[in-house]
Formats: structure tokens, sequence, C-alpha cells
């Protein structure tokens, strides 16, 4: 049995290192980690997975964007408007996700913005 820690840092877990987890499995008992890390360079206990090419699953008729922001400055309110629109008065299916800093005002805000033409994203 092995197991191991993810999501350190507050860092997004992405494609390419859960393939880095598939690919450790297939190794020979004898040479696995029975701990690993994913997702940060761990100098501390060296229990880090080699992390391979980077792999992006978006399909290349998928429109993104990102906005950063600070907390009162409208940047959120404008984009959840925006993708609103876009979504109901075009044929592109929209996706909107907003992160936000503990701070209200000032704080860091992200807007990460999809669209598609097919219905890949599925709405929530």
């Amino acid at each position: 049995m092995i197991g191991g820690r993810y999501g350190l840092g507050s860092k997004d877990v992405t494609p390419s290192q859960i393939k880095a987890v598939y690919d450790h499995l297939l190794l020979p008992f004898e040479e696995m980690k029975q701990r690993f890390t994913i997702g940060i360079v761990d100098d501390v206990t060296y229990l880090s997975l080699p992390q391979g090419e980077v792999l992006d699953l978006t399909p290349s008729t998928t429109f993104q964007a990102k906005f950063w922001g600070f907390g009162s400055d409208g940047t959120v309110g404008a984009n959840k408007q925006a993708i609103k629109i876009i979504g109901d008065n075009t044929d592109l299916y929209a996706q909107a996700y907003f992160s936000y800093d503990s701070k209200k005002s000032g704080g860091l805000t992200l807007s990460h913005l999809r669209l598609e033409k097919n219905r890949l994203i599925q709405r929530i």
C-alpha cells in the first residue's frame, strides 16, 4: 500500500501530477516510494514525484481568460455580468470560477472564465 500528499501550500493539483502518480504505480515495487508528495518540490523529506511534461487537456476550441483584481475594485462583479451576458445571448457555453483573498477590500481576486462552442463544459 502506498499513499501521498497533494494540495500543499494551497496549490492546485494538475493533470501532469496525477499522471506522475500513475507512472509511479508502474514502477517495480522495490523502486516505489511508499509515501510521496505531488504539487511541490519537497526539499525536506525528498518525497516528491518527478513531474513529466505539462499536460493541457483543454480543447483548442475553448477560450479561457483569467482576470486579476483587487477586492472592491468591481472586477468580479463585471466578470460575473460579462459571462452571464455572453452565456445568455450567444450560442456559447460559459463557465466562471471566482476566488477571493481573505481580506475584503484590497485583497487579491481571481476570475477564471471559459467559453466553448460545443457542450464540453457542463453547467452547474
